[in-house]
């Protein structure tokens, strides 16, 4: 029985991709890990890995094409069906680091057969979604979570069959892609440029088009509002300055990885703030994944770094520079670009005093940042200098409130001004 490939969503903000090159061909075996196709996002060329083991059959979209998410592009079978369409030779040569960790790919083949068999159950019964109660909460893992948006399926029409009805992988096996709405597409990029009265129009990039959509778009649905204080930095600067005097500390810590770090502590006190809006309600999340926004020559990106929850402070800093190596030169992976439950900007290294962000939906909030500065502060009564920083938070107010929103800064306040207490 043939199992279909379809595009994946590879980032949050993913609606189609194209297809650059395939790395295989029809005939050759896959295993589960396997980098079969290169793909053109919305924010980075990306490389493809295959979901299942089996004979490449057919490839059904060519070099160059553009798919919707959730539409099929290729299909897997047994030696025998091969068939005999002509396709584009694979690449031979491959990256080390394009190959994924043999524990990952071991754990995928040893779930395969189970995954066949409810493969099979699932195709043979007939589709209906579960009935849910309204703002009833969906279970299941995070893994299980950004699987499905991989594959463009929602999870509220998923009948899960785990304990007290927890939706596992094995459940997403058959089951339905949302359907892209062809209004919803991202806006193809002009190849040319043309020239007008005034001046001449330089042709957005796919990065760029969706960034302008989906930017307008968080204006005019999320109302905005803002608030904003100013911290004082100085016992953060003398934190950063011991960690890179000390032998003993290998990672390069900065400012953004002390604000990473208290942002990810002041989220797990404040968990209104780690959500999304959902239409009827606000979803908290389980996790924090915190998003660093980065510039691009032509646009932005926000790699996500994840379970922020749980790393100290030198694993953020360590974590978070080879992820934005990544994104920096172009080679993010799917997970890097996904399930991002808040976002900071940060201009610090720029002369900018105050600004404020756009919130990245369905996001609840994001923190903008200025650089440090000497500024003149009263302490006990006298005017003294210190190194402050403002930042500003911009919140959905469908999803929260002035004071839900103060509360936070307060706490991000409290403790970037004692910041000894983010090392333990």
């Amino acid at each position: 029985m043939a199992t279909e490939v379809i595009m994946p969503r590879m980032s949050d903000t993913m609606e189609e991709g194209k297809i650059l090159k395939w790395l295989k061909k029809v005939g050759d075996r896959i295993e589960v890990g396997d980098i079969i196709a290169e793909v053109e996002t919305d924010k980075a060329d990306m490389e493809m890995e295959a979901l299942d083991d089996g004979f490449l059959t057919e490839i059904r979209a060519q070099e160059g094409e553009s798919v919707p998410v959730g539409s099929v592009i290729a299909l897997l079978g047994e030696e025998a069906e091969v068939g005999v369409a002509s396709t584009p030779p694979a690449r031979t040569a491959r990256s080390s680091a394009s190959t994924p960790p043999a524990g990952r790919r071991a754990d995928a083949k040893a779930s395969q057969p189970a995954a066949k068999k409810v493969r099979k159950i699932r195709e043979a019964a007939p589709k209906k979604p579960p009935v849910r109660k309204k703002n009833e909460r969906i279970l299941a893992s995070p893994i299980v979570r950004k699987i499905a948006a991989e594959r463009g399926i929602e999870l509220a029409k998923v009948q899960g069959s785990g304990p007290g009805g927890r939706i596992i992988k094995q459940d997403l096996e058959g089951a339905e892609a949302i359907p892209v709405a062809a209004e919803l597409k991202t806006p193809p990029a002009s190849s040319a440029e043309a020239t007008t009265p005034t001046g001449r129009v330089e042709p957005f990039s796919r990065m760029r088009a969706t960034i302008a959509k989906r930017m307008a778009d968080s204006m005019r649905e999320a109302p905005h509002f803002y608030v904003t204080t100013e911290i004082d930095m100085s016992e953060a600067v003398r934190l950063r300055t011991s960690l890179k005097l000390s032998d003993r500390v290998s990672a390069d810590v900065t400012y953004t990885h002390v604000l990473v770090k208290a942002v990810a502590v002041a989220l797990g006190r404040h968990p209104r703030l780690n959500a999304s809006f959902t239409g009827d309600g606000r979803e908290l999340k389980d996790e924090i994944n915190i998003g660093i926004a980065v510039a691009l020559d032509d646009g932005l990106i926000v790699p996500v770094l994840h379970d922020c929850q749980a790393l100290s402070l030198l694993d953020i800093a360590a974590q978070t520079n080879a992820l934005v190596e990544r994104a920096r030169t172009g080679k993010p992976t799917t997970q890097d670009l996904s399930g991002g439950s808040f976002t900071i900007s940060n201009l610090g290294m720029y002369p900018v005093e105050h600004f404020t962000a756009v919130i990245n939906p369905p996001q609840a909030a994001i923190l903008a940042t200025s650089a440090i500065k000497e500024r003149p502060v009263v302490r006990d009564g006298q005017v003294v200098i210190s190194r402050t920083m403002m930042a500003t938070l911009s919140c959905d107010h469908r999803v929260l409130d002035g004071a839900t929103g103060a509360q936070f800064l307060q706490e991000l306040k409290n403790l970037l001004e004692n910041p000894v207490g983010l090392m333990v």
